[in-house]
């Protein structure tokens, strides 16, 4: 049993026929007793009545006869009176019938009371259970939300144990409103109602007008609706939470606001110091270095909130700060936030710039592990920590060890990136980390440090130091090879290949730190040179020294389906260039795999399988042994000597290229979730938390949530079943790769336990709002800035369609390139960009044409974050509409046809798939009913699920947890 989250219901009848017979607690006729509570003032009521005792039928029961119960018990008011649905064997002989008061009685008796019989005379099936205000606390709340308005449903009990129900329409709009929290507008869709007036089987049934969900109607035949992996979160009109979007890291960009469902910017006016601080507090990113406005990190889309939050500076959330009147402005003055971060720390050194590197999630700072650990990692974190330039990693615990668990977040950086969450990660599938490897890092601290920007890796770029804690530039005044030659040293990136002339940086005001340096070439740092800190040119006149360091050797797999699949490339001297195929093979492109910490090589086709590539031609007649740990240490013709073409570039699919899906489903958002791994598509086990499926539904472009669905019956048994558990961490991993989870395993578990995802691939709004948006009946309309595809062989290429102001329209292919490409991609959970094709390649659109002269940085989350012309206002015809190819389309390896994704069934009929999920329901319940009938049978002398009774406590209306 799962803690806090199984219910333990055992045998009743029993008990319920002991009680009758011998009847505690009633002491005459027409008595009655409140049964299997905390204490005497909540529970089963029975009573006795013209000789006989047993339950109430709930038929006609309300708070006016519970208030009567209660007083009669002296118990003070009544707070609930639930209405319990027993099970076939526990519904005993005879209830008592037709019970109505006016309110006011003294005692039942006083009560219109009706004659004792059959269950089976009882419209409802049920009996009455009631609380009353002297009776065990329960508190209900929504829990792992973004606010107290949003999360998964839960009612506590004096024990601290917690049952978790999913909810649907009627029952979730109950909880919103016993809450505070408004109306619900976002609950449990995954079994539907059947028809009109059908409410279908449920554990809590509610009409939807009740005050309380402790006065709803409670089925025990239906206990297995409350033992779920995972829940869908409910999320009430009340709900407020924050995001970054837009930023170079997670915890900077502009800010947006999530009220109920609906995003929106805030005037940069509106967001004073104290509300930047709570913000961040509420992203777990520190403190608030920075608020620019004018829309720094690009237009938002959707509403600007008009009231605007008074925060005092110590709220954990901004749902909690007061509100009032804001300013009205546009989305050219949406408000931007720059928070420091606090995430990652370095722990247990000399000094705040040395040590372990702890990560901090949830709240709690645990260790990260060092398996792949390195220089260019290190070199991101001694950045974003303020702390100079990336000395030495060293490994084996050399600044102790902790007891907390080591996090697995496997980072894979360049050392250019911002932020280490900015890095790829590849944490799913990862193993656990061996006891005392934890990373470290050691910083040089800002005395005299250096660093290079804007380059291609982390030895090579535009060189800024630091002086008096200020980063500054250094013109290129008297700048050779012998200052290169220096700052190459003193970063430990080996020698100076080449010393030029690098463009000033381009955006925002960097300060000069030293005008001129003029080295000798053995200064051991570049303060050690003739230098001048006095400007003699005004800023933005020169240009800044740059430098190419022998360390700054990489290599990547470009225009492939992502980080571990594509066309080789190597980059020398500052300068992208290509490996020829003559004499290409698995051994060549094992080296390559293993330097990208991308597995081993599963293919290595030639003839330039990812497309061709430009500029130089760096290798050929590579002949590698496959043990060697860089591709420039095998055996080759030299750099940049052979005779080839581009058309014969050569490529590699590596084991650890990983891509999903939701397949067996008539659509994208819906199915069995399967994973590409070490070339094979395979399962996934159900474990898989709440926080995994709105990751997973986030990543495919299907909505923020997911939900489990029942097995497939006789869908095809997948070969491999890869993954036993996933437990993504919420507000930290935003897509599935980031992850920690089981280690890969092709036997992870049966098929029959594997994964079925049902994901909210639109959200739902208001009727009054469908209809003003020309929406269908089924009030699916899309989100505002909502994207997608049309006209390609699959979803994930085709015209780029947009929805905004109630209709589809399309993009133009004005300055249209492969950045843009990229967000319109990774917003669709398709992979990278590998063509970025205008001219209406895929037809041409209709509609508006709403987007014009888009710049992408290619970082940004959504195309409507990237700049452009105010929407609507091109001067393009749809001749000219944009479109994209992304590498998640299916793909075709001839040299590995493993590798090929397997065919998709024919689409699911509406009936075919309504059969499978009742169905796969039917057979859940069976099982879970024989399994209770079973366990009952050892067990019958043990508790009811009233509270108190041989248990913890009160749970759910009673219920034991």
């Amino acid at each position: 049993m799962r803690p806090g989250l199984a219910l333990s219901p055992l045998g009743l009848w029993p008990l319920l026929l002991a009680c009758w017979t011998f009847p505690p607690g009633l002491a005459g006729e027409d008595s009655l007793s409140l049964l299997g509570g905390g204490n005497r003032c909540e529970g089963l009521l029975q009573v006795q009545h013209l000789g006989q005792q047993g339950p109430v039928c709930g038929d006609r029961w309300g708070m006016g006869e519970a208030s009567v119960t209660c007083r009669q018990l002296d118990c003070g008011p009544a707070r609930a009176s639930s209405k319990y649905v027993l099970r076939p064997h526990e519904m005993g002989l005879t209830w008592l019938h037709s019970a109505q008061c006016q309110g006011e009685e003294a005692a039942l008796r006083e009560c219109s009371l009706g004659a004792w019989e059959p269950p089976s005379r009882c419209e409802c099936r049920c009996v009455v259970v009631i609380t009353c205000s002297d009776g065990t606390f329960q508190q209900v709340q929504l829990g792992k939300g973004g606010s107290p308005c949003a999360g998964i449903p839960e009612v506590v009990n004096p024990a601290g144990n917690v049952l978790r129900c999913d909810l649907h329409e009627e029952e979730a709009s109950v909880f919103c409103r016993q809450l505070g929290c408004g109306s619900a507008l976002q609950w449990s869709r995954a079994h539907r109602r059947e028809g009109p007036g059908d409410q279908g089987p449920k554990f809590v049934t509610c009409q939807g007008t009740e005050s309380s969900i402790f006065n709803c109607k409670i089925n025990l035949n239906f206990l297995d609706q409350c033992d779920f992996p995972t829940y869908t979160q409910v999320v009430c009109s009340g709900h407020t939470e924050a995001r970054l979007v837009g930023g170079e890291h997670p915890c900077a960009g502009r800010l947006e606001v999530r009220r109920g469902l609906t995003w929106g910017t805030v005037c940069d006016e509106d967001l004073d110091p104290a509300t930047a601080h709570v913000a961040c507090r509420e992203l777990r990113c520190g403190a608030a270095v920075s608020t620019p406005g004018g829309a720094r990190f690009g237009r938002g889309s959707g509403p600007v909130w008009t009231e605007a939050f008074r925060c005092a500076g110590n709220e954990s959330l901004l749902f909690h700060c007061p509100r009032g009147p804001g300013c009205q402005c546009g989305h050219s003055r949406d408000a931007g936030l720059v928070c420091s971060g606090e995430r990652f720390r370095l722990v247990n050194g000399s000094s705040s710039c040395e040590g372990r590197v702890e990560l901090q999630v949830e709240g709690a700072w645990a260790p990260i592990c060092a398996a792949h650990w390195d220089l260019a990692d290190a070199t991101v974190l001694c950045h974003q920590l303020n702390c100079g330039n990336a000395m030495a990693t060293p490994r084996g615990g050399h600044f102790g060890e902790e007891d907390a668990p080591i996090w697995p977040d496997v980072f894979h950086c360049v050392g250019t990136e911002p932020h280490l969450l900015s890095c790829p990660a590849s944490t799913l599938g990862a193993p656990a980390c061996a006891p005392g490897n934890s990373a470290s890092a050691v910083c040089s601290g800002l005395a005299h440090a250096l660093r290079l920007r804007d380059g291609q890796s982390r030895c090579d770029g535009r060189v800024e130091v630091s002086l008096d804690g200020a980063w500054g530039r250094v013109l290129d005044d008297a700048w050779g090879l012998r200052g290169a030659g220096v700052v190459c040293r003193q970063l430990g990136c080996g020698a100076a290949e080449r010393a030029y002339d690098a463009p000033a940086p381009g955006r925002g005001a960097v300060p000069v730190g030293l005008s001129r340096a003029r080295c000798l070439g053995n200064e051991t740092r570049l303060s050690q040179c003739n230098v001048s800190t006095s400007l003699r040119e005004p800023a933005g006149m020169s240009r800044d020294a740059g430098v190419v360091c022998s360390g700054s050797l990489r290599v990547r797999l470009a225009a492939g389906p992502g980080r571990c699949a594509g066309r080789v490339e190597v980059l020398r001297g500052g300068v992208w260039g290509t490996v020829c195929d003559d004499s290409w093979d698995l051994r060549d492109a094992h080296v390559v795999c293993r330097q990208l910490g991308c597995g081993h090589a599963l293919s290595a086709p030639g003839a330039a399988h990812f497309g061709a590539g430009t500029g130089r031609i760096w290798l050929d007649e590579l002949g590698c042994g496959g043990h060697e740990s860089a591709l420039w240490q095998c055996p080759s013709e030299g750099w940049g000597q052979h005779d080839c073409g581009h058309k014969e570039d050569a490529g590699v699919f590596c084991s650890e290229f990983t891509d999903l899906r939701l397949q067996n489903h008539s659509g994208p958002c819906a199915g069995r979730l399967e994973v590409f791994y070490n070339g094979t598509w395979g399962g996934v086990c159900k474990t898989l938390n709440t926080a995994s499926l709105g990751a997973l539904c986030g990543q495919l472009g299907c909505g923020t949530h997911g939900q489990l669905l029942a097995g497939a019956g006789s869908w095809p048994v997948p070969d491999a079943l890869w993954v036993a558990s996933i437990e993504c961490r919420d507000r930290h991993d935003w897509s599935l790769w980031q992850c920690p989870s089981a280690p890969w395993d092709p036997q992870s578990c049966s098929s029959a336990e594997g994964a079925w995802v049902l994901c909210a691939e639109q959200t739902e709004v208001p009727r009054d709002l469908g209809e003003a948006l020309n929406c269908s009946s089924a009030l699916s309309c899309p989100e505002e800035g909502a994207l997608r595809v049309r006209g390609g062989s699959d979803r994930c290429s085709g015209r780029v369609e947009l929805w905004h102001r109630g209709s589809w329209g399309t993009v133009c292919d004005d300055s249209w390139d492969l950045a843009d490409a990229e967000v319109v991609c990774r917003q669709l959970g398709c992979g990278q960009a590998v063509d970025a094709p205008g001219g209406a390649a895929f037809g041409p659109g209709s509609g508006p044409v709403w987007l014009d002269e888009v710049g992408c940085r290619g970082s940004e989350a959504f195309l409507r974050d990237c700049r452009a012309q105010p929407w609507g206002r091109g001067d393009c015809a749809h001749k000219e509409d944009a479109g994209v190819r992304c590498s998640a389309s299916p793909l075709t390896v001839p040299t590995a046809p493993s590798l090929a994704p397997a065919p998709a069934p024919k689409a699911w009929t509406l009936l075919e798939t309504t059969c499978l999920v009742l169905g796969s329901l039917l057979g859940l319940v069976t099982l879970f009913l024989g399994t209770q009938w079973c366990r009952r049978r050892a067990a019958c002398r043990g508790r009811w699920p009233w509270p108190g009774v041989g248990g913890t406590g009160l749970g759910w209306g009673g219920v034991v947890v």
